[in-house]
């Protein structure tokens, strides 16, 4: 869409302008007013980005802000865009939050500002939000915040001692095609492009040298990359506000903030964890959960993969956000808002499980509300696995171990998850609710079609049918004892909810519902022996999750070794292993947590049509509002 559409029908003016940092790099900022309202003082909304300031879902945000009697400013960061400086991403100690606190400064020096503030953003831009937060500017009065990280070491970066490859990688590649140094220069340009046509080839050498990776063309993109994929220990770098705003988060003023994530996105974890480490604000801390991808909220999908949600799950971006800035930034609403549930949650599954118009599973759903998370009223659950591939509350399980035979040049193919399939690389993996099968669109799959969990290197573990539906909605937790005759070795599980056979579906469907990746390594976890050591416990969790597992559907844990492109082959294991998992009263393999709920009847248990969440409604149950 051409932004200057944006400009039409005499609605917004827009400004440009340089704003300068404190070191004097230059930083491009546009500035939108309405175009028939007045210039004078009135709040502000703001995002600072490195993907492009008038990106379509920024010129929308902007003219939608800007027409109810905001100003909004929208900023490249520093070394993207237009502006001057070097792009250091992960290597960027001050510069985020500094940059941030000195476009609040600006903005508080023009005359139509009202010195009050609101940050928007998702992902980077709301991880700039966190260290612009810290930094304690007067004028930082509310934010709302998409899907951003915490420990950026812990997850999505790297992942309980693994490097997530497939989301890492390929993402410093698009970033280094859109960067001003290829924009300039056909040269870099060039080897740029060649790197992405050969996009596929790159990812099966890795891990990757100096000089010789994907973004070799951009040498300062390459720091920051290798730094990410080598750096195994926590130490600086990791420790900057930007990648990791945990051990910073006494500084975090006592703001008003809205969370939003979603079950197939990067941060639920992250975002729970800011939830509890937030407790003793006073101010409002709301969270909502949907079912995009990362980056899909502003897209507002009803599906995600091959899994068809139902109109009710997409989200009205504009309005939730108006929602919150016009109660704590004009105080319009506010009481409302003040009294709305903790956590706003969309509760997956009970959708009947037909195929929709495009061949996508209808696993449907509908929206909660919790004054708690979990939810008040769940029972904890302690579910057994058993060597034979069941799972039971029984707490007599035979002592036994289930081998998996590994072959670390035939990884498990990464199907359905939480890194979107990247436009520069078709058939890289799959993205949100899939049938776990090996299918050919993953890198490196044997495409047979077979179920993941038939495959020598993966254990299945099964509860019966269940007699009845379950809503499971808390966190979770995998407990995993193993021993292995590799020196080090990956612990991959998957929560499935496992369809039957029926007339749509002759062979189920085979949903990953969430899931967890623990490295085992000389840095991390010790396993390594041989098959006979003492077997090691190895926990994976929280897993956030909220699934409605419906009468006889089976829930299912996979373990496995390996979840391949999405994280990198572990290099220390052996080529060729085995690992033990084992079960029995003195190493409960499991799966245990909170939140297991047989009383659906707090909301339709079906899924039905619910309304999508506002930021107001009853403090626990079934969200019963109409759309915002």
């Amino acid at each position: 869409m051409n932004d200057d559409k944006w400009l039409l029908y005499g609605q917004v003016n827009r400004s440009t302008v340089t704003v300068p940092a404190r070191d004097g790099c230059g930083l491009a900022t546009d500035v939108y007013h309405a175009a028939n309202g007045s210039l004078g003082p009135a709040p502000t909304i703001v995002e600072r980005t490195p993907y492009g300031r008038r990106k379509p879902e920024l010129l929308d945000m902007a003219a939608f802000f800007a027409a109810r009697g905001y100003h909004v400013v929208l900023q490249d960061t520093r070394g993207r865009g237009d502006s001057d400086g070097v792009f250091q991403h992960y290597l960027a100690r001050p510069h985020e939050g500094e940059d941030g606190h000195d476009l609040l400064t600006w903005i508080c020096a023009q005359p139509w500002s009202d010195q009050q503030v609101g940050t928007v953003g998702l992902s980077y831009t709301g991880a700039n939000q966190q260290s612009l937060a810290i930094t304690g500017h007067p004028a930082l009065k509310a934010q709302v915040i998409f899907d951003a990280g915490l420990n950026y070491f812990r997850s999505t970066v790297r992942q309980d001692g693994a490097f997530v490859l497939g989301q890492l990688g390929t993402y410093a590649l698009r970033m280094a095609l859109s960067s001003p140094q290829a924009r300039r220069d056909p040269v870099v340009r060039a080897a740029l492009e060649r790197a992405r046509d050969r996009g596929k080839e790159w990812f099966r050498r890795a891990p990757w040298r100096r000089g010789d990776s994907p973004v070799s063309a951009l040498p300062e993109y390459e720091d920051w990359l290798l730094f990410a994929q080598d750096t195994v220990r926590y130490g600086p770098g990791w420790d900057n506000p930007q990648m990791n705003v945990e051990p910073y988060l006494d500084r975090y003023p006592d703001i008003p903030v809205l969370m939003v994530t979603s079950w197939y996105g990067h941060h639920q974890w992250a975002t729970f964890r800011k939830l509890e480490l937030f407790e003793g604000h006073r101010t409002a801390k709301r969270v909502i959960v949907g079912t995009w991808l990362h980056a899909d909220p502003y897209g507002h999908p009803d599906h995600v993969g091959q899994t068809f949600f139902g109109p009710q799950s997409s989200l009205n971006t504009n309005e939730l956000r108006l929602r919150w800035f016009d109660a704590h930034l004009r105080g319009r609403g506010r009481s409302a808002v003040d009294a709305s549930p903790l956590v706003t949650y969309f509760r997956m599954g009970g959708g009947g499980g037909g195929l929709d118009a495009s061949r996508r599973l209808v696993h449907g759903g509908g929206w909660q509300t919790a004054a708690a998370w979990p939810p008040p009223g769940g029972t904890d659950i302690d579910w057994r696995f058993t060597a034979d591939g069941g799972m039971t509350s029984r707490d007599d399980v035979a002592p036994d171990r289930r081998v998996l035979v590994v072959d670390r040049d035939r990884p498990v193919p990464t199907v359905g998850s939480s890194i979107r399939n990247p436009d520069i690389m078709p058939g890289f993996l799959t993205s949100g609710g899939c049938d776990q099968r090996e299918v050919p669109e993953v890198l490196d799959s044997p495409g047979t079609g077979l179920p993941l969990s038939s495959r020598p290197d993966v254990a299945a573990f099964r509860s019966e049918p269940l007699p009845a539906d379950l809503d499971l909605s808390g966190p979770l937790y995998v407990d995993v004892w193993l021993s292995s005759d590799s020196p080090s070795c990956d612990v991959s599980v998957k929560l499935i909810d496992e369809y039957p056979r029926r007339a749509e579906l002759p062979e189920g469907f085979h949903l990953n519902v969430t899931e967890g990746y623990r490295r085992c390594a000389s840095w991390t976890i010790q396993v390594a022996g041989h098959e006979e050591t003492t077997p090691t416990l190895v926990t994976l969790g929280p897993l956030h999750v909220s699934n409605l597992f419906a009468a006889g559907h089976r829930i299912r844990v996979d373990v496995a070794t390996s979840n391949w492109p999405r994280f990198d082959r572990n290099p220390e294991a052996a080529r060729h292993y085995t690992v033990a998992v084992h079960c029995g009263p003195d190493t409960p393999s499991r799966l245990r947590g909170s939140g297991v709920r047989n009383d659906v009847t707090g909301g339709p248990a079906r899924g039905g049509q619910v309304s999508p969440p506002g930021t107001a409604g009853r403090a626990s149950g079934h969200l019963d509002r109409p759309p915002v």
